[in-house]
């Protein structure tokens, strides 16, 4: 079977399309680290929008590491109930490591200039794959502190279960 999507580049392309109506207006196209910066710069080109970047991070069990149990933003925090049978001492140390690093990244990416305020301007969100929603929730949460005049989460490809656990949080969802 042929793939839909050859590329993120791709990706971005057939979104911007999708996302036409916001072309030359006061939004602002919000990509999460890696691949959905590289599908959010398309979108921003193709639809003459400001690019900006928003960092998070997924907390690990410490007795799995392959098990999520919730993500963190510069200054938002997403758990699961799970979250709740591990001690609460690593939690907030975890979280306050992970936010660090979230700075600090931030900074590579903007150096001395300050990223635009979302307040009262649509917000695309933009990531490349949604299949679990921890980062997302985390960053839309972020967003909505801002004041937003909506938000749209643009992916790729998204799994049904985390397109219905964000549905609650953003305006609208776009996918191939």
């Amino acid at each position: 079977m042929e793939p839909i999507i050859c590329n993120r580049e791709e990706a971005g392309y057939l979104l911007s399309k999708k996302l036409s109506a916001f072309k030359r207006s006061n939004a602002v196209v919000v990509g999460i680290p890696h691949g959905g910066v590289c599908v959010a710069a398309v979108i921003a080109e193709e639809l003459i929008l400001p690019l900006e970047i928003m960092a998070c991070r997924k907390i690990k069990n410490p007795a799995n590491s392959d098990e999520n149990i919730g993500s963190v933003s510069e200054d938002d925090v997403f758990l699961h109930d799970c979250s709740r049978t591990i001690p609460q001492e690593y939690l907030r140390h975890r979280i306050l490591q992970l936010q660090r690093s979230i700075l600090v990244e931030k900074g590579s990416y903007y150096g001395i200039r300050k990223p635009l305020s979302f307040r009262y301007r649509p917000v695309i969100l933009v990531d490349d794959l949604l299949i679990s929603s921890d980062s997302m929730i985390a960053c839309l949460r972020s967003i909505r502190k801002q004041s937003p005049l909506k938000i749209v989460v643009a992916v790729a490809l998204a799994s049904a279960e985390a397109a219905r656990s964000i549905s609650d949080v953003a305006d609208d969802i776009e996918f191939i």
